[in-house]
């Protein structure tokens, strides 16, 4: 193989790679595709012993002398594993394992991916009111060291030039020559202006 060919490889390799689930593919073949976390929750029972993928904000960390149970509030996932929006409908979950999984890296705030097998249901209290919470058993968990980034561009770009078209999605359009529709006119290069 020359190295034209091994380079195109080694890069496609690289790519493909970035591109993969957070999730290895042999905890993915365990996840039960026809069984979803609405029907999990009304039923735990049964649903006992099949596994989920499943992801969402991180709002507890438990350290017992069993375990650590982490209490994760439900988010959509996107395709490769990153919890995106809430799901309103789903609520929150106990994702448990007998591994200690340190408060300090698993704090309130971030975000795990996991698959759960599911194990039952858990009356804890919340906010006043008691709420059931459907367990799982951890399988692989992914922590995700920041939160979600929104997909999209910052506010504001400064044109190429005085006459680049400019859209803000916040504020509307810009008019370079018009400082009231840029909040950051103060702020602006002098170079780009003659």
């Amino acid at each position: 193989m020359n190295r034209t060919s091994f380079l195109v490889v080694l890069l496609c390799a690289v790519f493909l790679g970035g591109c993969s689930h957070v999730i290895s593919n042999e905890a993915m073949v365990a996840v039960d595709p026809l069984v979803d976390y609405a029907r999990v929750k009304q039923d735990p029972a049964a649903y006992q012993g099949k596994t989920l993928l499943l992801g969402g904000l991180l709002v507890e960390n438990q350290v017992t002398r069993e375990g650590t149970d982490l209490e994760v509030v439900l988010f959509t996932l996107d395709r490769w594993g990153r919890p995106l929006d809430a799901d309103e409908t789903g609520g929150r979950f106990i994702a448990r394992t007998e591994s200690f999984l340190d408060p300090e890296l698993f704090k309130p705030g971030l975000q795990v991916t996991l698959t759960g097998q599911v194990v039952g249901e858990e009356v804890r209290p919340l906010k006043g009111v008691d709420y059931h919470y459907p367990v799982f058993s951890i399988g692989e968990i992914h922590l995700w060291q920041s939160p979600a980034r929104a997909y999209g561009y910052p506010s504001y770009y400064y044109p190429a030039s005085p006459w680049a078209p400019y859209y803000d999605p916040f504020l509307g359009p810009y008019d370079p020559y018009w400082p009231r529709y840029n909040p950051y006119w103060d702020n602006r290069p002098t170079w780009r202006y003659w």
